[in-house]
């Protein structure tokens, strides 16, 4: 069977600092009645923190007759340091599109029909993302879209790139689109013959102030599915989550 194939590790951005506001008082004394005393303003509630009830399971994923995704792992953005790029043209993640709090699950392809053929270059990566209100998560949607038109900035090893469609989504309150790509080469251990490409089938989901990429990808030359695409089909569960968690 296929060797998996790994991308480059993450980097990740830096939080910025907050600024401090100062104030100045003047000195001149005032005789007039103060008048009623009023309650400083509350300061902006900082979303709580992602927890993995956002992640799709075992019991969400899709795939086809004879094959489903497995989960392997959840944690951050980078699984706590363990994690390759989670996704080629989207290099800074979705904590470089200013999210406050990322959660990521790996997952891997097994095949059902018969567990001993061993699938080992497909996998799925998805990220779950809050933001501090809708208009950000709403600007990192459009963002992260707008990369994977062409994928400018992804790794060395990737020389070969192409955005074929992007699909909408019908998902209820949700905002949903689809795009399938192909990019490459692919190691010679994995396509002897190099007729073959990485399909990639990239999902990005908006519910609120959270937002969700899931990213499918498979060696092969076909990627055809009745009743929709893998992806397709878990935007909708994956939607869910969000508004139930």
């Amino acid at each position: 069977m296929h060797q998996r194939s790994t991308l480059p590790a993450i980097a990740l951005l830096a939080v910025a600092a907050l600024s401090a506001l100062t104030g100045c008082s003047d000195d001149t004394p005032v005789a007039s009645d103060p008048g009623p005393a009023t309650s400083p303003t509350a300061p902006a509630t900082t979303p709580a923190a992602l927890t993995d009830a956002v992640l799709l399971t075992d019991d969400d994923t899709v795939y086809s007759d004879g094959a489903d995704w497995f989960r392997l792992g959840t944690g951050d953005e980078d699984l706590d340091g363990n994690g390759d790029l989670a996704h080629p043209c989207v290099p800074d993640g979705l904590t470089g599109t200013g999210a406050t709090s990322v959660v990521r699950a790996d997952f891997e392809l097994r095949n059902t029909s018969d567990p001993s053929v061993e699938v080992t270059s497909d996998l799925m990566v998805e990220l779950v993302a809050q933001y501090a209100d809708e208009a950000a998560a709403e600007a990192a949607w459009s963002t992260v879209n707008g990369l994977l038109e062409e994928c400018a900035d992804r790794p060395e090893a990737i020389t070969d790139y192409r955005a074929l469609q992007t699909r909408k989504v019908d998902v209820p309150g949700a905002d949903a689109v689809i795009t399938d790509s192909h990019f490459g080469p692919v190691p010679r251990e994995v396509d002897p013959n190099g007729d073959a490409a990485y399909i990639m089938e990239t999902g990005v989901l908006r519910r609120g102030d959270r937002l969700v990429l899931l990213t499918s990808v498979v060696v092969g030359q076909d990627y055809d599915f009745v009743g929709g695409t893998p992806v397709e089909r878990m935007l909708p569960k994956a939607s869910r989550r969000l508004a139930n968690s």
